[in-house]
């Protein structure tokens, strides 16, 4: 929504074909323009289906923002290997694939006019990624994985004037997190409305972050020009201090 009231043209991309529609209808309700892909982000050969219609449709791609994820809440001693594999497969791989099949074609396109570069990949990473999580190990594990990738993606494609920014939200209170601090409560025991207000607490401003705060960071990042902000890491949390 946030891209699109920039003037973008949102191509989006999901397993859930009613979530994609619901997604396009409140974009165009909105004013803004928004196609829709259905795909598995961990299977290459959709990867690379999908992109090549995005870029067909839209004759070029600018932006790229990597934001699919999944997580799992478990004691470490009892996090199975399946597990652990399927939520590094969505969050690392994913975001590994995705973003090589889109910079491949970014690379063959003129620089854009305006923003001065031919390409821009925002991949979304995590507070999490800074430090343990016993009973999140998958996902900590997987972000710091997208941290470190997009670090190399920021290296390896500045030649081509292709930029990689990294976006690491904090805690949102949204269906993610929610359904987390469900699975907390589960392996701790505590309530979990008791967890969420003891996190709130521990916060500066002892309030969560809004899905808006992150979006305008991602804006922000998007509508910049030329490479001036390739390898920067946006923290969204302010426990954090930017590296």
């Amino acid at each position: 929504m946030a891209l699109a009231a920039a003037g973008f043209s949102v191509h989006a991309v999901d397993r859930d074909g009613a979530a994609l529609e619901e997604a396009r209808r409140e974009i165009g309700a909105g004013g803004g323009r928004c196609e829709t892909y259905v795909c598995d982000i961990v299977d290459p050969e959709q990867v690379e289906r999908t992109v090549g219609r995005v870029a067909d449709s839209a004759g070029r791609i600018d932006l790229l923002v990597n934001n699919a994820g999944t997580y799992h809440v478990d004691d470490l001693m009892e996090l199975s290997f399946e597990t652990w594999r399927r939520v590094l497969s969505v969050n690392a791989d994913g975001t590994f694939l995705v973003g090589q099949a889109t910079a491949r074609r970014m690379v063959d396109q003129p620089v854009h006019e305006e923003l001065g570069r031919r390409g821009m990949v925002i991949n979304i990473g995590s507070v999490a990624a800074q430090g343990g999580r016993p009973n999140r190990s998958a996902y900590g594990a997987s972000k710091a994985l997208v941290r470190h990738l997009t670090m190399s993606q920021a290296l390896a494609w500045r030649e081509h004037d292709v930029a990689a920014c990294l976006v690491c939200p904090g805690e949102v209170l949204e269906g993610m997190l929610r359904n987390i601090y469900d699975g907390l409560e589960r392996v701790s025991g505590v309530a979990a409305d008791e967890l969420i207000e003891s996190a709130r607490l521990s916060l500066p401003r002892q309030r969560f972050q809004t899905t808006d705060e992150v979006a305008q960071r991602i804006v922000f990042l998007a509508t910049s020009t030329g490479m001036q902000h390739s390898g920067s890491v946006l923290w969204c949390d302010s426990r954090i201090e930017p590296l």
